[in-house]
């Protein structure tokens, strides 16, 4: 069972599309290293979900076509007064004033020696992820930990050219190039050894896997780390959607 599984039934099929669609627009985002981008979609993502939040508490929510206005203290305390899970009408509330005040009041706007951009987008990245599995815990009546481990295959890289379980990990396509092989996994699988990765695309020839690996670091598509990790680049992140997928 998947989180938008979960979620229909009890929350309007509009909202938890557009929910989900901007949950993933931020995770990309912040996978692209595009701070700025991951702030501003996350304005959409606290609309949608302060709309699930009215629902809820208010049987009924504000239309998408329409204008929630000012997210301030006074709609705080409108929620707050209501019945409700107390989720729902303090918790959740709170932390998405918090992601709407980083939007709005740094990021873009900020000028300074050192900018707050990947701070600030961890920070949003971290708390959309909370907001959407505690939507998931409350509709499904499961656990935290159960709620983040969907949240958790929501966000995995679902890349249809990589079978990848507990056991296997290949990539299908026998003709691919080696150097396509490399992107395509450390896509799938960000940040992993070296030996692994060169035994992922079944590589056999160790020096020649390394060669590889430099003349992919040297076109800015990977880093290869002195702990011997190899970890993606933005870079490579767009060759692979753009190129190879």
């Amino acid at each position: 069972m998947n989180a938008r599984d979960i979620l229909v039934g009890r929350y309007p099929d509009e909202l938890i599309d557009l929910l989900i669609s901007y949950f993933k627009e931020i995770e990309r985002s912040y996978r692209l290293e595009s701070w700025k981008p991951s702030e501003l979609d996350s304005g959409h993502f606290v609309e949608v979900a302060r709309r699930i939040i009215e629902h809820e508490l208010f049987g009924t929510y504000t239309p998408v076509s329409k204008s929630l206005g000012s997210f301030n203290p006074s709609v705080l305390g409108k929620y707050e007064s209501s019945s409700g899970d107390e989720s729902l009408r303090i918790i959740m509330p709170r932390i998405l004033y918090s992601m709407y005040c980083v939007r709005n009041k740094r990021g873009v706007g900020h000028v300074g020696s050192i900018s707050p951009n990947k701070m600030d987008a961890t920070f949003i990245l971290s708390s959309a992820k909370w907001v959407l599995a505690e939507f998931i815990r409350i509709a499904g009546q499961t656990v935290p930990e159960v709620a983040h481990s969907i949240i958790d295959d929501l966000t995995d890289k679902h890349v249809d050219l990589v079978w990848s379980d507990e056991e296997t990990f290949m990539i299908l396509d026998a003709k691919m190039k080696a150097a396509d092989k490399v992107l395509v996994a450390l896509y799938k699988e960000d940040d992993i050894n070296i030996g692994l990765l060169q035994q992922r695309i079944h590589y056999k020839n160790k020096s020649d896997f390394k060669k590889i690996v430099k003349k992919l670091e040297a076109s800015k598509f990977l880093h290869w780390t002195e702990q011997d990790s190899c970890k993606l680049s933005p870079l490579g992140v767009r060759e692979v959607e753009d190129r190879i997928m």
